[in-house]
């Protein structure tokens, strides 16, 4: 091995150019340049590779020999450099995102196509997920950015916040005709709840908003399910109440399929229960133009 690939180029250049000061501004440098770095190469071959002939230079046979060598393999290694390097300025290729099903359809959704035009060369995969198994395909490459509710804990990510979402508890007029309508924590504590997953997304920073941190959070919680529209559905059929972004609700409630549920007022705070939507990503990921665009988007947004 020569480990001196840019001597190679330079005796390349030189080749094709017939002098040292056209291959050197070819390469950018010096035409002294050219000459130490084809003197270090033929000291480390042993042999001489040029020969002057007035102001050219002529390969040896030695040198002829090398060259057609190089002539087979160092355009195409040219071309694969070259390609490598477009690659990383280009908005090219795909970009994998995930997040949360819901959020997607009310806030990505409508931005998506004006972007994709932007850059027609770009493809996005778009995943599901909850923000546990989110955080977890980050770190191990299956994603290269995510949209989650809760902050990732996870060293190896970089997190910005990129918007908060408001929160309502809603339930069904048919429910609240049987079981009455709740106002205060203990009222709303004897009712059933179906919550997002097992860490009560949701229901648990709505709660301390109404009621502040020290009520006890609500205990019969008779289903768990990591599916806001699933949630919803539940609702809607008389099964409990449910704590949901604001947005997700809209419709049902305009069409009186569900009514939200307002606390009664107290000593508490008067904060709005907001939840705080997170855009992670490796910190070790490669920063190339594609994967910069879709992050840049996402935090513009």
């Amino acid at each position: 091995m020569l480990g001196n690939h840019e001597a190679l180029w330079t005796l390349w250049e030189v080749s094709r150019a017939g002098t040292h000061a056209a291959a050197a501004a070819r390469l950018g440098i010096t035409a002294s340049a050219v000459g130490q770095q084809l003197k270090a190469l033929e000291q480390r071959l042993g042999v001489v590779l040029f020969e002057r002939v007035g102001r050219r230079a002529r390969l040896t046979p030695a040198g002829e020999a090398l060259v057609e060598r190089l002539r087979e393999h160092l355009p195409a290694l040219d071309a694969a450099l070259e390609e490598a390097s477009e690659a990383q300025r280009a908005v090219r290729g795909e970009v994998s995102l995930g997040g949360p099903w819901p959020f997607f359809r009310f806030w990505l959704r409508p931005r998506m196509p004006a972007f994709l035009e932007r850059h027609p060369e770009l493809r996005l995969s778009v995943r599901f997920d909850v923000p546990s198994l989110l955080a977890r395909r980050l770190l191990a490459g299956e994603v290269d950015l995510a949209i989650m509710g809760l902050l990732p804990e996870a060293p190896g990510l970089e997190v910005r916040r990129i918007g908060q979402e408001e929160f309502v508890a809603v339930a069904a007029p048919a429910y609240l005709g049987r079981w009455g309508t709740p106002r205060s924590a203990r009222e709303f504590a004897a009712h059933r709840f179906i919550a997002f997953d097992s860490d009560l997304a949701m229901l648990a920073p709505w709660w301390r908003a109404a009621f502040g941190p020290k009520e006890p959070l609500p205990e019969q919680v008779v289903c768990r399910i990591a599916n806001l529209d699933e949630m919803l559905a539940l609702v809607e059929a008389g099964a409990g109440l449910a704590v949901l972004p604001d947005y997700l609700v809209e419709a049902a409630v305009r069409e009186g399929r569900v009514v939200t549920l307002a606390p009664e007022s107290g000593r508490r705070s008067l904060r709005r229960p907001r939840g705080t939507l997170w855009l992670a990503w490796r910190r070790a990921a490669a920063p190339t133009a594609r994967f910069l665009a879709v992050r840049d988007w996402l935090l513009e947004g």
